[in-house]
């Protein structure tokens, strides 16, 4: 039907260890439902591009568009320590800028992707000055989910890769630090889960 479902066959290798990962994104499809079952049953999240010709043809990196990729986060660069971390399920996919993974591996992955620094305030003002800095190669779509307003934005920012942007905090008081609450919104811990990031800022 067009809908992931484990069968007895399947759920028993999975739960004998013989069954370790499962393709939740595969060339231009995700599946939720095969997200959640790699949740329930323990298995590695697993994304490909299920690329026969060229990579450019189908997915036009020069657009700037990317294959489904798996971040494999082992503790060094050998092959044995990518096979240990993909059989403790340590992995991210990130499929059409969307990035899926347990909150184990995804938090850590966001929070060294995503810095705030610079705490200014424009003068005669409260309106604050905070530069939200993004290194790595996802573009991050965040939504406030905190108390104060900003000026140039609604509740809604992206910040694309590589890249930073000054935002504009309107916190109605000068202080010498403030805290950013956001919901990562191109982002799952858990199918209609998105994580959070706080950011916290001093002057």
């Amino acid at each position: 039907d067009g809908i992931t479902h484990i069968n007895d066959f399947h759920a028993g290798n999975a739960e004998n260890g013989r069954l370790h990962g499962i393709e939740i994104a595969n060339g231009n499809t995700y599946s939720e439902e095969a997200f959640q079952v790699a949740l329930d049953y323990g298995l590695a999240l697993v994304g490909v591009s299920d690329v026969h010709e060229l990579i450019d043809w189908d997915y036009e990196p020069y657009n700037g568009g990317h294959r489904p990729v798996t971040l494999v986060f082992a503790e060094e660069k050998s092959a044995e320590a990518i096979k240990q971390a993909l059989f403790a399920n340590r992995t991210v996919v990130w499929f059409r800028n969307l990035l899926i993974g347990r909150k184990e591996q995804l938090k850590p992955l966001l929070e060294a992707s995503l810095k705030a620094s610079n705490l200014n305030y424009r003068p005669r003002t409260s309106v604050a000055e905070v530069t939200l800095t993004n290194v790595s190669d996802a573009e991050f779509e965040l939504r406030y989910v905190g108390d104060y307003t900003f000026m140039f934005s609604a509740d809604r920012i992206r910040i694309p890769a590589h890249q930073s942007i000054v935002l504009l905090v309107k916190p109605g008081k000068t202080s010498d630090s403030l805290t950013l609450p956001f919901v990562v919104e191109n982002a799952l811990i858990a199918p209609s889960q998105h994580p959070n990031i706080t950011f916290s800022v001093s002057n």
